[in-house]
């Protein structure tokens, strides 16, 4: 990540952590990008940070990291790459939704399936 997209993500993951955001841990893909952009994200909340191949770049399919965040359960946060988390979320919608990079999407987990709870982009 560029400085300033450091910086422009950090004070979105500060406001976010003051308003909705109460993490547990943070679940990363291992690859550089989403790395740094998990790396900020911990720092902002002080969940710790953990990895998961199942997030890399093309691992796992919109479906599959929904049913990866149900079983981490309540207060994980995921990481990972478009198109795949933006297929994550608009499964949760019901729709498709624009997911730009360090979009935060807060998705609940019932038994009938998944809701999209709220979506903020950075910017």
């Amino acid at each position: 990540l560029l400085p300033e997209g450091r910086e422009e993500l950090a004070a979105h993951f500060r406001a976010l952590e003051r308003d909705a955001l109460a993490l547990d841990r943070v679940v990363t893909s291992p690859l550089v990008r989403a790395r740094e952009t998990a790396e900020l994200l911990t720092a902002a909340t002080g969940a710790p940070l953990e990895e998961s191949a199942a997030l890399a770049s093309g691992e796992s399919s919109g479906s599959e990291l929904l049913r990866l965040g149900a079983r981490l359960g309540a207060g994980a946060a995921l990481v990972g790459h478009n198109p795949e988390m933006a297929e994550a979320v608009s499964l949760a919608a019901g729709r498709k939704t624009d997911v730009p990079p360090g979009t935060v999407a807060a998705i609940d987990v019932d038994g009938s399936g998944f809701r999209l709870a709220w979506l903020r982009a950075p910017g």
